[in-house]
């Protein structure tokens, strides 16, 4: 057994001690990737003085996340990885996951890329929620769907896909949908607001 699938089910081992902490886990693992989004429109939509800023993070964050998920399905068809649950039957698949390719952890990567925007643009929250990417990486590989080494490399992919989301073309690109995207929900929120 290599080091990356040993430390897979050491993690992995610590469910089903603490019932109300694999209940925990197991809601982070599988729906935590909605508190990004949710959180996402919450900036777009609350107004106020940094609003502009708010929007040119969120549509970053939004071109960054398209672009690690195109890296990421890249990977996984020239390398399908076996989860660990697949690999080894010491560990607990408790979230009924299927057994698709398990390099990078998307959630992970995701995650990521969407915290190292809003900490870039020093918006209120980013740093809980990179704590909350922090979470929903650990909860990854504590519910044996992935290896260390998939969180690591998902946030890796991150940090590069962030780099390249802040290059002058990707920079322009990213203010003129953010002011398109600006125009569109305003005008639609007057429209169904009256306003």
């Amino acid at each position: 057994m290599n080091a990356d699938l040993k430390a897979a089910v050491k993690i992995n081992s610590l469910a089903g001690k603490v019932r109300p902490f694999d209940l925990m886990m197991d809601l982070i693992t599988r729906y935590g990737h909605w508190a990004f989004v949710i959180y996402g429109l919450l900036l777009w939509f609350t107004p106020g003085k940094a609003r502009e800023d708010r929007r040119n993070a969120c549509v970053s964050a939004f071109i960054g996340v398209c672009i690690a998920s195109l890296i990421s399905y890249a990977i996984g068809r020239v390398w399908k990885r076996e989860r660990p649950f697949r690999e080894s039957p010491q560990i607990w698949n408790f979230t009924g996951h299927r057994a698709n390719a398990s390099f990078p952890s998307n959630h992970t990567m995701n995650g990521c890329v969407v915290a190292m925007e809003l900490l870039r643009h020093n918006t209120n929250g980013s740093k809980l929620m990179a704590v909350l990417a922090g979470i929903l990486a650990f909860s990854r590989v504590f519910a044996g769907m992935h290896y260390p080494s998939d969180v690591l490399g998902g946030a890796a992919i991150a940090a590069i896909v962030h780099k390249a989301v802040h290059m002058p073309a990707v920079s322009a690109l990213t203010g003129a949908l953010a002011a398109f995207g600006s125009w569109l929900s305003d005008d639609l929120v007057r429209k169904v607001t009256g306003r």
